[in-house]
This record gives structure tokens, C-alpha cells and sequence, in this order.
């Protein structure tokens, strides 16, 4: 059977087929068929899955040119696992007879696309437009690029720019399909019972295919008294690996005193030796890092692709319980690529078990390529007003930084507890929780992120009024502040928790204040806002457009597909489609 590559059973499958105009030249069908197994060796070469594996890529033995072979072309498809159909004509076909006969054997959600050139020896775009159009009125979505490659030869290859829109239309598809039946554990109440944060259980299998288990933290707190649930020795690995490997002479236990002293730790402008731990910050350490072996293997007992935990109130805050230490470092360690074992893919983890976050981390990170995805507290907005107020009064010289982004449109200080990816910390540290906060205790991860982190920032977020999720966000990059000036935000928020200092490309700070729908947000890398768009029509997810941005941006959003040109714009589709479905 023609896969691209060895097959593995365990990975989703994409599928290539060509159809064409039986009454075309030998030459011309040989050069077609080409161009479909091309587009499949482009997505082969392109596509990963967050454990970095590849999918399977199918492409149909033969083309489609009539009723026969498209029913025998559905067939070997569909024995070879097909779930999502990539068309690939390079010249006229007879829609009815070719590609929808063969599209008729699969489920309607299954996600389509058409791919081609625009070439004008016996055209393919002609027959892009009438099979799109035609899947357009009968209300199914088929996305769609006409791109361009050479008009002649056997072996034409498409362009750059092209190429690279199949590959975000690919891992869109990728991600639809990827994600239908995994499952993701919600363990305990929604984020510090917040309705921003609500697990939609109902709406997150519709949307997403996602399925979850939702597991009381009494079994945990349980395993974790009665030293179970894990292997001894792993944790005498994983410690050791913590405080003589990752975060070796930079464990404090003296955090209260450390934000009293204002030492500029965070910065590095000061070196500060920390205390050595004592035999209840080992016992608080080891029971951060046994919960961190907990959850993992709790998560591949159940088949789990990322999970959810609350910190605060029952677990580590409520006194009228027995408060146990936090979850943050071994929140931090499931968002981040390594961990005592070496290389590790990310596993999507929300803080205080905030599921819309949670959704967001987990289309952020499969859309990526498993990227880790920085969660993040909304803590702060900074207008350029109120960073130059600032300066002055430490006396800071803003001249060097004149007409950088972060001193025309303001930064956001991204803050927060638990989930802080340690792939975004130049120089991490451990700080002891402060009590009366988390009378738990335990320990935080804490960083300052470098500058020109770039990607998505974002979140997404559930209305009972549409019965749709909207998906807020913008390109944003992190940034660096003079040091004094960092150390002065880090110490308005919380010293003892990561800080990453974001700045969006379009959006003033003054807008985005007033736009994120929670207090949590998230920026992923290897994204861009075309693949993201793609993926939201696969997945019938809302785009909120902010509102000093243009309808459309070449080379940033995906054209406007067929469906929704016909049906009163994308909104309106998506409502019409929610209804229906």
C-alpha cells in the first residue's frame, strides 16, 4: 500500500488522492499523479505529531477519474485508516464523478481540502473552484489553496510560499483528527471556582473530540501519604537531577527574605549563595516532585494527553484541611522538554485546573509540532506612559530604547504560579511558597524569560449564548527591560514566580488590557495566525478580530473559505454550522 514512510498504527492518517479528466493525455496523467505524491511527501516531511513522530500519509494508487475509481480509491483509503482527505488536482475533473463520489464513503466531519496551481494548461484551479463551490452549497467546509508551481514538466514543484500553506493547512487537518478521542484529566474544581475556567465537557468533545476524566485530588493526596503511586528510586533520580542538575545553587528557601532585600536575583545582577535546605524543605521538595511522578504516571494509566490540578484552596491552601505542598514544579515540569529521563515530549498542564486554558495549551501545542506552551497570569499591562513614569523614577535612560515596541505599545508581565515552561527560562531558580499564601508550601519555579520569544499569544474561552468557543489572541514576542526596570515589575507582582514580559505586534497595550477573556493567558511558538484560522474552521471555533486590525492581512490569515463567502461571513457560517451540527 502507498504510505510515505513506515506506518504506524498508533498515528492518525491523512490521505492524497488526484482526481483528473479521464480523457487526458498519458503525459498529463503521469504528471499529475506526481504532483499528489509530491504533496504527500511535503506533509511526510513536514508534519509531527508533540512526541515528534509522523503521521501516516496515504496517497490513493491511482487517480480518480470516474465513478469506479473512486470507489475503489475510497476503499484502499479507507482500509489504510484515512481520516482526512487532502484533493490534488492539476487539471479539469468532473467533481461529481471524481472527488465528491469518493468523499461520499467518508463521515461527513471528515476535514477536506483541495490543493493545487494555478496553472493554465488543462487547469486545475478551474476544477478547485467548481468542487469547492459545489461542497460550498451543499454546507460542508472544504478548505482550499490555489498556489502556484511550474506550468510544464513531470516533477513540478510548488513554490515556497505555497508550500508552506500546505504544510499550516496540514497540520491543521492533523491536529482536527489528531485530537478526536483523546483525553485530557481535570482533577478537582474549576481555577479558584472561576466560570472562565470551566471544564466544558460537553462542548469540548463536540468541538474537539476531546474526551475527559475528572479525578478527585483525594487519591492523590492519598498515594502521595502513603508514598505510593510511584518508584522511590525515580524519585531519588528526578531530586537529584532538581537540585544538582537544573536548578543547582539556585533553590531558596528564603523567599520572604530575598523580596525584602531586594537583591536583584531574578536579573542576575546579584549573586545570592541560598541556604541550604533543611530536612523539611527536603521532605516539602520530595513531595513537589513524588506528586510531579503522581500525575505522570496517572496520566499514561489512563491514556491522558494533558491534565489540569488546583493548588489553591482544598490542596494547599484551606487550613481547615491538611495542606499539602504546591503543585507548581511539577506543573512546570509537564509543560517543559526535559525532566530527569533527558528530552521529553510536553505534556499540556493548567494551573489551578483551568480547562479552557487547558484547550487552548493543547491546540497551541499540537498545532505547533508539540512546542510548550507558557501559561501565564494576566497580571499586569503597561502603558507607555506608566513604563516611562517608572523610569524616571528609578532613573532609568529610556534613550537607547526609543522606538523599540515594548516603550510605543506597552508589555503585559505574563505571571504566574504553576505551568511556567522551563524551555522559557534563560536561568531558572526555585523559590520556597510563602506561607500564609500557601500554607502547603513547597517550592515555585521562577525565571525572567529572554527577549524574541516569538508566536501566538492567546486563549481561548465559551459562550452559552453562541454555544461556541472564541479564540482571542494576536503575534506577540517576548521582551527585555533595562534590569532595574525588570526587577521593579517582578517585584510588583510576585518575585518568587516566572515573569515573561510580552508585547503583542499590532495591539497597543491599552487594547489588549480590555480584550483577554480570563485571567490566564498563553503564548506558543511555531505558530502562525493562517494555520491557527485553518484549524478554527476544521473545528467550527469563532475568531475574535481586534479592532484596530484589517479584515484580512496577506501572508498572516487564510483567505476567507467558500462556505462562509456564501453564508454571510465566518461568523455568521460558524453560528449556521453550531445550529446544524
Amino acid at each position: 500500500m502507498p504510505f510515505i514512510g513506515k506506518r504506524n498504527p498508533a498515528n492518525p492518517t491523512l490521505g492524497v488522492f488526484v482526481p483528473c479528466d479521464p480523457r487526458i493525455d498519458e503525459t498529463s496523467r503521469t504528471r499529475a499523479f506526481n504532483i499528489g505524491r509530491m504533496t504527500a511527501r511535503l506533509l511526510a516531511r513536514r508534519l509531527r505529531l508533540p512526541d515528534g513522530s509522523t503521521p501516516n500519509i496515504f496517497y490513493c494508487s491511482h487517480l480518480i477519474d470516474s465513478e469506479s475509481t473512486a470507489d475503489s480509491g475510497a476503499r484502499e483509503m479507507k482500509e489504510a485508516g484515512v481520516a482526512g482527505l487532502f484533493i490534488v488536482p492539476d487539471t479539469w475533473f468532473f467533481p461529481g464523478k471524481s472527488a465528491m463520489a469518493l468523499t461520499a464513503h467518508f463521515p461527513a466531519e471528515t476535514p477536506l481540502a483541495c490543493v493545487g496551481g494555478n496553472n493554465a494548461p488543462k487547469p486545475g484551479v478551474v476544477g478547485i473552484d467548481a468542487l469547492v463551490g459545489a461542497y460550498a452549497q451543499t454546507g460542508r467546509l472544504c478548505q482550499m489553496i490555489i498556489g502556484n508551481m511550474p506550468e510544464t514538466g513531470l516533477e513540478p514543484e510548488f513554490d515556497g510560499k505555497t508550500a508552506e500553506q500546505i504544510v499550516d493547512l496540514g497540520y491543521a487537518m492533523l491536529t482536527r483528527v489528531a485530537l478526536r478521542g483523546k483525553r485530557y484529566v481535570a482533577i478537582d474544581t474549576d481555577s479558584m471556582q472561576m466560570e472562565t475556567a470551566l471544564n466544558q465537557v460537553h462542548a469540548a468533545r463536540r468541538f474537539f473530540g476531546l474526551e475527559s476524566t475528572r479525578e478527585s485530588m483525594k487519591l492523590f493526596a492519598d498515594m502521595l501519604q502513603k508514598k505510593g503511586g510511584y518508584d522511590p528510586e525515580e524519585l531519588k533520580a528526578l531530586r537529584d537531577w532538581v537540585v544538582n542538575v537544573k536548578f543547582r545553587n539556585r533553590i531558596y528557601t528564603n523567599t520572604e527574605e530575598i523580596i525584602k532585600s531586594k537583591k536583584a536575583v531574578l536579573t542576575g545582577l546579584d549573586r545570592v549563595q541560598p541556604p541550604a535546605l533543611s530536612a523539611d524543605d527536603k521532605k516539602k521538595l520530595d513531595e513537589g516532585l513524588a506528586l510531579y511522578l503522581i500525575i505522570r504516571n496517572y496520566l499514561k494509566e489512563v491514556n491522558a494527553i494533558g491534565g489540569g490540578w488546583t493548588s489553591q484552596l482544598a490542596w494547599g491552601s484551606d487550613r481547615r484541611g491538611l495542606p499539602l505542598s504546591t503543585a507548581d514544579i511539577a506543573e512546570s515540569l509537564f509543560n517543559s522538554t526535559e525532566d530527569h529521563t533527558g528530552k521529553k515530549p510536553v505534556i499540556p498542564f493548567a494551573t489551578e485546573n483551568d480547562i479552557q486554558a487547558l484547550l487552548t495549551m493543547i491546540c497551541y501545542c499540537y498545532l505547533s509540532g508539540g512546542q510548550p506552551t507558557l501559561f501565564m497570569d494576566f497580571r499586569k499591562v503597561y502603558e507607555p506612559w506608566e513604563i516611562r513614569k517608572k523610569a524616571a523614577e528609578l532613573k532609568v535612560d529610556l534613550k537607547p530604547f526609543e522606538g523599540s515596541s515594548w516603550l510605543e505599545k506597552g508589555f503585559v508581565d505574563g505571571n504566574n504560579s504553576g505551568s511556567a515552561s522551563l524551555d522559557y527560562a534563560r536561568e531558572a531558580f526555585l523559590f520556597k511558597a510563602i506561607e500564609y499564601y500557601f500554607p502547603g508550601l513547597g517550592f515555585s519555579v521562577s525565571y525572567l524569560s529572554p527577549a524574541g520569544i516569538r508566536g501566538l499569544a492567546g486563549r481561548l474561552a465559551y459562550s452559552d449564548l453562541s454555544g461556541l468557543f472564541t479564540m482571542v489572541q494576536g503575534e506577540a514576542e517576548s521582551i527585555s527591560l533595562p534590569p532595574l526596570l525588570a526587577e521593579e515589575v517582578c517585584r510588583a507582582s510576585d518575585y518568587s514566580w516566572p515573569h515573561t514580559f510580552v508585547t503583542f505586534d499590532e495591539l497597543p497595550a491599552s487594547l489588549v488590557k480590555m480584550g483577554m477573556p480570563a485571567n490566564h493567558f498563553h503564548l506558543v511558538t511555531g505558530l502562525n495566525r493562517r494555520r491557527w484560522q485553518y484549524f478554527s474552521d476544521y473545528a467550527c471555533v469563532l475568531n475574535y478580530r481586534w479592532e484596530n486590525l484589517p479584515e484580512y492581512s496577506e501572508d498572516l490569515d487564510r483567505p476567507l473559505p467558500m462556505l462562509y463567502r456564501l453564508n454571510g461571513g465566518e461568523i455568521q457560517a460558524k453560528l449556521l454550522q453550531a445550529r446544524r451540527g
